[in-house]
């Protein structure tokens, strides 16, 4: 009992400090979650998505429509404000009256108010430049966006591209060499090459530096293509050049030259030119290839053919070439015959003698052999003898003992 008394006030000491740091715990955790629902701005109802559609490029003349995008939510509009570079010249606010103000810019260029509103600018005669759109929500955000954009201002040439110095025909292997210009423009254009409508290989062009035309305030750019005449290039004896002209995505000009093969050749086996082959025309014998052409053999045409019949020739010159030759054969015969019967009978004598030689040698050979058969019976005899000895003269050893 007296130790129940003694640990009874500590048990219940424990229980209350426990449930106080529980309480203290909770009450941290609320303050908490309220200063974060305090404190933290409200993101869902932020001013956001700002974005501006402005065109790359206009044609000189023309009227641009500038558009500022956004994403209010719950916020009101404060105001929204158009700079070109620094200068303020367009701002919309709802809560003024009048709510649309113009402001004065150098350039030339206008804005219609009929056409604008909170989004969108219509600007009539524009000049090249950065423009931006400013975005501001009302209180007590006040979130402010700036979003930019570049718009040129394009002088567009007069007339089409130009195509000079390439000929209307060509022979297989010549060199076809010509330029492409496009005239007083700003920016100068983009010129591309075109053979049977295939861009032309890089390497192939070359690119001349932009001319400037600093009194108009203009630009020229020339390119040039040189390139090799091939069967592949002439399709049903024909190439197309072409050149395009292009200026961001408002001005698309082409110019076109057709060029002609010279003298196309008509192939024997009637299979298309454009094929990758170079096959040989068969002409009869009184038919020959252009000598003026470079790319063919020669053939003259004015040798006698099997059509036209063969030449007659004198019976008198016949007979002449056949004495000469009968001649001929007298003294070759009379200059080489002793030196024919000599190296025959040299060559009968040599074989005289080598067949001499061989009955010597074998007439030795065997003698040898004889010789050779002769000892070799006296040998097996005189071993036949030391046998027969060794038998007795063992015989008589046992006798002895």
């Amino acid at each position: 009992m007296e130790v129940t008394k003694v640990y009874k006030p500590c048990v219940r000491g424990l229980q209350m400090s426990r449930s106080s740091a529980t309480l203290q715990s909770t009450w941290r955790n609320l303050l908490l979650l309220v200063g974060i629902f305090f404190f933290i701005p409200d993101t869902s109802t932020a001013l956001s998505n700002v974005s501006v559609s402005i065109p790359s490029a206009v044609k000189r003349g023309d009227n641009a429509i500038l558009i500022c995008n956004y994403n209010l939510e719950y916020d009101n509009l404060y105001t929204v404000k158009w700079y070109r570079g620094r200068r303020e010249f367009y701002r919309y606010t709802p809560k003024e009256n009048p709510a649309l103000k113009i402001f004065p810019a150098s350039g030339g260029y206008t804005v219609d108010l009929a056409e604008s509103n909170a989004t969108h600018v219509f600007i009539r005669n524009p000049t090249s430049g950065k423009y931006t759109c400013e975005v501001s929500a009302d209180a007590p955000a006040f979130d402010t966006f700036f979003v930019s954009g570049e718009m040129e201002v394009v002088e567009l040439p007069t007339q089409r591209p130009v195509i000079t110095g390439v000929h209307s025909r060509y022979r297989l292997g010549d060199n076809i060499n010509g330029n492409c210009s496009s005239d007083f423009s700003k920016p100068a254009a983009n010129l591309t090459w075109w053979i049977n409508d295939m861009q032309v290989p890089p390497h192939s062009v070359r690119k001349f530096g932009i001319q400037r035309h600093f009194t108009e305030n203009l630009e020229s750019a020339i390119v040039e293509i040189n390139f090799l005449a091939t069967l592949q290039h002439f399709i049903k004896g024909r190439l197309k050049l072409k050149c395009s002209a292009r200026i961001y995505d408002i001005y698309v000009q082409e110019a076109e030259k057709l060029i002609e093969e010279d003298r196309p050749r008509i192939l024997a086996s009637g299979r298309s030119p454009e094929l990758n082959m170079y096959p040989f025309d068969h002409l009869s014998d009184t038919e020959g290839f252009d000598e003026h052409n470079e790319l063919y053999l020669t053939h003259y045409n004015n040798h006698p053919s099997a059509g036209t019949g063969r030449m007659k020739i004198p019976c008198e010159s016949q007979l002449l070439k056949v004495v000469v030759a009968s001649l001929l054969i007298t003294a070759v015969n009379s200059l080489f015959k002793p030196t024919i019967e000599a190296i025959v009978h040299a060559a009968e004598g040599s074989y005289l003698q080598i067949t001499r030689t061989s009955a010597e040698n074998a007439t030795e050979n065997q003698i040898g052999l004889q010789h050779c058969q002769k000892s070799t019976a006296e040998m097996h005899l005189k071993m036949k003898c030391v046998k027969q000895s060794e038998a007795t003269l063992r015989r008589m050893a046992l006798k002895t003992r």
